[in-house]
Formats: C-alpha cells, structure tokens, sequence
C-alpha cells in the first residue's frame, strides 16, 4: 500500500513538472514569438532554471528584478510559474492574472492560472480554466495533461465528500425474561407433548436479571464518482448478564454496498456478514450435550429509494438471507425477504417522523426433523410503526409499535399435540433521545412483548428497561 501511495504522488509530480515544462514552452514558443523581451538574458536564464525543476532559484533571480520588470508580460509569466513551483500561490496567481490583464489570449499564463487555482483548493476555478483551454485546441502533450489535471480535481471532490465515523455506545438495563419462556413450563409441556409433571431445567427456566452491554462501530462512505459511491461497516456488540454469565453473548457483523444517488433517486446492492456467540447454555440434563444459539449469517439484498415530495419517501427491498446454526443444525434456513416502508417528516419546528414498515420472510429449512419427512420452514410478516417528535433540537421523545406474525409450514414440528404451529408478538416501545453533547445521545427505552401461540410451549412475555449513551468518536 506504501509504495502504490508513492507511485501515485511521483506520478502526479512528474505531470507537474511535465505540465510546467509545456506551458513554459507554450507560451514562449507559440504566443510570444512576436514579443520583445526585456533583458531576454536574465528570462532566458530563468526559464532555463525552471525547466530543469530548480523554481526557487529561478524565483530568486526572478523577483530581484521585479521593480525594474513588472508589467511586462514574458517577465510576469515566469515570475508566476517561479512563485507557483515554489509554493507562494498568491504571488503566483497575482503575477499570472497580470499578464490576462495585458494579454488575455496568452494560454501558458492561463494554463498555469488553473494550476495555481488548483494547488489553492479552488477546484471550480481550475475546471473552468481548463475547459476553455481544452477548447482551444492546444497541443497534444497539453491537452493530455489538462486531462489528467481535470480527472486529478474529480478525484479530489470525492476525497472531499468522503465521510468516515466511529462511534461508540455503552447500556445499562434489565431484562425480567431472558430466555423468552412460558410463565408456566409445566402446564405447556403438557399441552404440548402431553407430558405431565415436567419441571423446568436449563434454558426452560425463566431468568430475570440486570444487564450490561456495550459496542463499537466504524462506517465509511466512499465516492467512486458523481452518481456511486461505496458504502462500507462494521461493528461489535456484547452483553453480559449479572449472575448468568452462561447467556452473555457478542456478535460482529460487518456490511458493504454499492451506492447509487441521482437527485430523489437511491438504489444500493449490499452484502452484510454477522456471528453471534453466546457463552454456553445449560444443559437440559447433566451430561446431556450443549445446544445453543451461535450462529452465523450472511445476507445479499437490493433497495430503492425515492422520494415522492417534500419529506416523503418510499422504500422497497428485497434480500436473501443464509443463517446457519453451529450446534443445532436443525435450525438452519434460507429466507427470501421482502420490505416495503413510507417515511414522513413533517414541517414545523418539532419536525414530527413518522415511518410505517413492512416485510414478508419465506424461511426454508435445510435439515429434517427426527421423523425424516418434516423440517423447520415457516414464512413470517410483521409490520412496525414509528413516531418520533423533536420538542427541542437536544430533546426527541419516540414510540414503536410492532406486530408479527409467524406460521410453520408442516404439521407437528414443535409440537405432537398440535398440527400447526401458528405465533403472534405483539411489542411496544417508548423512549426518549436526549443530545446531551453535540456528539453523544442518551436514549432512555422501556420495551415490552408478548408472544401468543399454538404451541404453548412457544408464549412468552417479556420486558426491558434500559439506558444507552451513543456518542460519535
């Protein structure tokens, strides 16, 4: 990576001095063959200095003479590529807009305008400059180097509209049912599988605890040219629970996706990887092998963007998603997902957002059940409203609503004393984002679900507290 950097800032410096040579010769071989110099030694010598890469001496010998030679227009031109290639760009560009002034035809005092402009950050300035050049028909090797200049100041303006961030979040919460079980284990094994008298062990065991958690995370977006841009991220999570330290669990997940903006129009293609690890689960009886819920998953998907009118939009999407279990391979599957949302923000000093979302997940098991005929597939839909209201710039209290839906697609896979497992989770949440500091949020959040099913053994209910600072780093 090193020495690519160093080849690219050779390259670039080797068409400066390139392009210098080419005006220097420009200018006094094509459009001052009909001048007059004054003291041709001493311009002779400075253009002699120039072209061999010494401009400070050059500008040495250059501005010794200024008091007698300023304003003639052979001397301003070289005394503006000397001041240019020695780094003193206001001198430069004063010097070569002297000579516009007297000679507004001189293309090498133009040719170097747009360099100092150029080297000055002034990028509108330097395009226009070599767009009127490129249209005057200049030579070849010219013409090749303005091209070259004009790509470099494309690239610089993606450089400019780089956008790169970390940040950081920290939790404190609790959970009231961190294994998402039914009230009454006993009552649903019976109902379930007609078992009577089973006491909950291991992960059946409904769990209430305070939590800890924490993640860090890294986005990129990078400009690959006026209409695409690559969009890069990745981040780390992990929860650790007070006194369940088998259920602590860390994910990663990383992302990437190609771009697309054109006014109210926004398309992307993206892929995205994740891993989650939780530390062990216990065991439903002693000796009885570990089954938990690591996983991982990877994830490719196209969206579309558009916005209709001023503070609307619509998206639409569609993705395919492999999950794999690493000790409970009977959980694998392949989902097809579709996503549809509206997003409104209002006018007004509150700005009030409201956004109405939707999917449909078609899940395709990848392994049979015991019985060898029977899998795992189900299809699931859910839909989620969102108000959020800014009561001040710092102050922005929200409310999500939820509903899903969840239906297996063969009899009897979680249960033998129901055909079809049918599910429905009902979750709401109220916060409130606080922008304590102009880079961090604290979001207090309380959130509650509840999940109703076929199978008993699936219904839960379930709650969390909790307080999270995020801050950009």
């Amino acid at each position: 990576m090193k020495s690519s950097k160093g080849g690219k800032m050779g390259a670039f410096f080797r068409e400066r001095c390139a392009l210098r040579r080419i005006a220097i010769w420009w200018v006094v071989g094509v459009l001052a063959t009909g001048s007059v110099w004054a003291n041709p030694k001493l311009l002779t010598e400075a253009q002699q200095l120039l072209a061999s890469g010494n401009p400070k001496a050059a500008y040495m010998l250059l501005v010794a003479q200024q008091d007698k030679l300023l304003g003639d227009v052979n001397f301003d031109y070289l005394l503006g590529v000397a001041a240019l290639d020695s780094g003193k760009i206001d001198e430069a560009i004063i010097a070569f807009e002297r000579v516009l002034a007297v000679d507004a035809g001189n293309a090498g005092a133009e040719l170097d305008l747009g360099r100092a402009y150029f080297t000055a950050g002034s990028l509108d300035l330097a395009e226009s400059t070599f767009v009127k050049l490129k249209a005057k028909n200049p030579p070849p090797a010219a013409a090749m180097a303005l091209d070259r200049y004009l790509a470099a100041i494309e690239q610089r303006r993606q450089s400019a509209r780089r956008v790169f961030g970390t940040w950081g979040e920290t939790s404190l919460g609790y959970d009231t049912n961190l294994t998402g079980v039914p009230n009454d284990f006993t009552a649903a094994v019976a109902q379930a599988f007609n078992i009577q008298g089973v006491a909950p062990t291991g992960n059946s065991v409904k769990r209430a605890q305070p939590f800890v958690a924490g993640a860090i995370g890294a986005d990129l977006v990078q400009p690959l040219s006026k209409l695409w841009s690559g969009v890069f991220g990745a981040e780390v999570k992990a929860r650790a629970y007070r006194r369940e330290n088998l259920f602590n669990s860390q994910s990663a997940d990383g992302r990437a996706a190609l771009q697309y903006d054109q006014g109210p129009h926004q398309f992307r293609l993206s892929t995205s990887i994740g891993r989650f690890n939780q530390a062990g689960n216990v065991p439903a009886s002693p000796g009885a092998p570990e089954v938990n819920n690591n996983r991982r998953s990877v994830t490719v998907g196209t969206e579309y963007r558009v916005s209709t009118a001023q503070g609307t939009q619509w998206c639409g999407g569609l993705s395919a998603v492999q999950t794999r279990f690493l000790t409970n391979p009977t959980e694998d599957f392949d989902s097809a997902v579709g996503q549809l949302a509206w997003t409104r923000q209002f006018a007004g000093d509150r700005r009030p957002v409201v956004q109405i979302s939707s999917f449909y997940s078609r899940d395709r098991a990848k392994r049979l059940l015991a019985d060898g005929i029977t899998d795992k597939s189900k299809k699931i839909a859910g839909i989620r409203f969102y108000w959020q209201n800014n009561l001040t710039d710092k102050l922005s209290p929200f409310v999500s609503l939820g509903a899903l839906s969840r239906r297996d697609d063969n009899p009897f896979t979680r249960a033998t004393q129901v055909e079809f497992g049918r599910d429905r989770l009902a979750d709401i949440a109220i916060g409130v984002n606080w922008k304590f500091q102009p880079k961090c949020v604290l979001r207090a959040l309380v959130t509650g679900g509840k999940n109703t099913s076929t199978v008993a053994l699936s219904e839960y209910v379930r709650y969390e507290a909790s307080s999270n600072i995020r801050c950009d780093l």
